[in-house]
């Protein structure tokens, strides 16, 4: 949604041809902690390893929001199909993949791992729309606001010869959104989901 806002030719590429896109030594380190940390495995970098088992967890880890009566959508990373929550315009029903990196069961609560050179701060996990959507997606799901959300931000620096490590440090801001945020973003998703189909026909046809 926010790569469409930004820029409606690199959410073509990416979305439609899958083409490869640049990714940063960040993002790449990011994404090796979400994996481990989603299976339950050791990454084989001792401090990043470290740094994981330090990190506050719930049951859920990396789950994709499910809802019995929800949309079946198929979601090609994990090449598996679920049913998950929408939003119903009246004309369609817009899915949304929501998948925080913890959360309850019940889905009270939840929490999102960031990895950066340079520390998040309260106001940055305040207006962080990832979390609003998130929390879109559970209020969908059980007709209720999370109470607990929590951006959990492990920092990382570069070495003299370029390489990327935790740290060490560990920083968690405590974050809510009302009612108001939720369904302007609703709102948002609207929008952005007509853009993309008109951007999308109008490429194809």
């Amino acid at each position: 949604m926010t790569t469409f806002e930004m820029n409606p030719k690199k959410f073509i590429e990416m979305y439609i041809y899958n083409e490869k896109q640049y990714t940063s030594k960040n993002m790449v380190y990011g994404s090796r902690m979400a994996t481990g940390l989603e299976l339950d495995e050791s990454t084989g970098d001792v401090l990043l390893d470290l740094v994981m088992a330090r990190l506050p967890k719930f049951a859920l880890m990396d789950k994709i929001i499910e809802h019995d009566e929800g949309v079946e959508i198929y979601d090609p990373h994990s090449e598996k199909k679920y049913c998950v929550p929408y939003i119903n315009t009246g004309n369609e029903k817009i899915p949304l993949l929501a998948k925080p990196d913890t959360a309850k069961v019940n889905y009270s609560a939840f929490k999102e791992y960031k990895t950066s050179t340079v520390k998040w701060t309260q106001s940055k996990a305040d207006e962080s729309g990832q979390i609003t959507f998130y929390t879109l997606a559970i209020w969908l799901k059980t007709g209720k606001l999370p109470q607990d959300i929590e951006l959990v931000n492990a920092t990382t620096e570069y070495t003299e010869d370029g390489k990327l490590q935790p740290t060490g440090e560990i920083y968690r801001f405590k974050t809510q959104r009302t009612l108001a945020d939720v369904l302007q973003m609703q709102s948002r998703v609207k929008k952005t989901w007509s853009g993309i189909k008109k951007l999308v026909e109008e490429e194809l046809i």
